[in-house]
């Protein structure tokens, strides 16, 4: 197995392998929650991935604990964690009965091994036992003290535009004096807001409009403007005898089931169209009398296709997008041009189950949550942006006092037009 280097000096999840597949953070068995869990332990999540493998690997997880861009802070592992590091992986599973081998690895948190003494934001990192450098993936996600509250709206009357192609964001955020009586917002305080857990549309809010005691206003604030976007495409390969929704036809290409998907059209310059979507999300999931979805669902290689658009000159490529691309615009999620078929085609091997995606025009770019690069990245060259569009806006809210060595995260909040 040959592991990549770092892309980026921020940690995010994604696999660090090209035989690490399907790797997911889930909370309360939640598909469609944020990966937060808060530090009461009424909460819990997994921390997933497939290895294409037909021998087991041992795997042992380092955590460490990030400030709000995600890097590592000056906390040492006694400040943060209770428990002996690195711990070895425990939960793994053979696949059952499919076409391509492959191991099923989880970890729970909280669990016996460790216990996670502050609130932030956290980053695993999976190394093979026998070489701690050679690691596998990393998984982040974070914990919660529950302490500051956000509510707002999401509106199409925006600052730049009225009712057209983008949408801007009206923030409260409120605190208990009396338990953080010392709070400055103006500068302790720090929101991070992102539009469909999309870390290239990161906004880092540090300066309210308005405050009183414990409440502070966020209001005409030109980074609160998202382009609004568009439904997010879907399709489904859940069962390997029958195409089902999005998928035109079904093949068997040893080793592998392919699943060419209906050809999409682009979608800017039309008009807005309802569908009841994930937000970018996926669900595993097989029909067929499957008792272990996570290890007896079949890979398969979904071919997309994209007809009508290309990028302006100067712009960048056209990529897939959906969580099931970890928010990076790499060469694996390129879509190229096919001057036969007429049209831009892409692949992806994924697990059976239901997936959200989008087209995505930009550089090549993984995440960078410094603020020290910026993707451009856009959907109005293959989606359009409608502001009717039901977009998630994920809200973070962090907490630094002055001389603190790590960054506290006092709540989390998620707002829907």
């Amino acid at each position: 197995m040959a592991s990549m280097s770092l892309q980026a000096s921020a940690y995010y999840t994604h696999p660090l392998s090209d035989d690490v597949k399907t790797l997911q953070v889930i909370t309360d068995d939640d598909f469609r929650k944020l990966p937060v869990i808060d530090n009461t332990e009424n909460s819990s999540l997994e921390i997933s991935f497939d290895i294409l493998s037909d021998e087991e690997l041992f795997l042992q997880y380092q955590i460490i604990h990030c400030d709000a861009q995600w890097e590592q802070d000056d906390l040492s592992e006694l400040d943060y964690v209770d428990g002996f590091q690195p711990t070895r992986v425990t939960e793994v599973s053979p696949s059952f009965n499919t076409f391509i081998n492959y191991w099923h690895y989880s970890v729970a948190f909280p669990n016996e091994d460790v216990r996670l003494l502050v609130s932030g934001n956290y980053a695993v990192i999976f190394h093979l036992e026998s070489d701690p450098d050679e690691q596998v993936a990393i998984a982040c996600f974070s914990v919660t003290e529950q302490m500051a509250f956000v509510s707002g709206e999401v509106s199409g009357y925006t600052d730049i535009d009225f009712r057209q192609e983008h949408q801007q964001l009206t923030l409260q955020c409120t605190w208990s004096q009396s338990k953080l009586p010392f709070l400055s917002p103006s500068t302790d305080l720090r929101l991070v807001v992102t539009q469909n857990h999309r870390p290239d549309t990161r906004r880092d809010i540090l300066h309210p409009s308005r405050m009183e005691a414990s409440k502070v206003w966020y209001e005409h604030d030109r980074d609160l403007i998202f382009e609004a976007g568009n439904t997010f495409r879907r399709f489904e390969f859940i069962d390997r005898h029958y195409a089902t929704f999005g998928v035109e036809r079904l093949r068997y290409q040893a080793p592998y089931y392919h699943a060419e998907l209906v050809m999409q059209q682009a979608r800017s310059g039309s008009f807005y169209r309802y569908d009841q979507d994930q937000h970018g999300r996926y669900l595993v999931h097989a029909l067929n009398n499957v008792d272990d979805e996570a290890t007896e669902c079949e890979y398969f290689w979904a071919e997309f296709s994209l007809a009508g658009a290309m990028p302006p000159k100067g712009s960048g490529n056209i990529y897939l997008t959906g969580d099931f691309t970890y928010g990076e615009l790499t060469d694996e999620w390129r879509m190229d041009y096919d001057p036969e078929l007429q049209c831009f085609v892409g692949r992806a091997l994924l697990k059976q189950g239901h997936y959200n995606y989008q087209f995505l025009c930009g550089h090549e770019w993984v995440p960078d949550f410094t603020g020290e690069s910026n993707p451009h990245a856009t959907l109005s060259v293959c989606e359009g942006n409608y502001y009717e569009a039901r977009n998630q806006y994920d809200i973070y809210v962090y907490y630094r006092a002055p001389g603190a060595r790590y960054d506290r995260l006092l709540g989390v909040a998620q707002l829907e037009p």
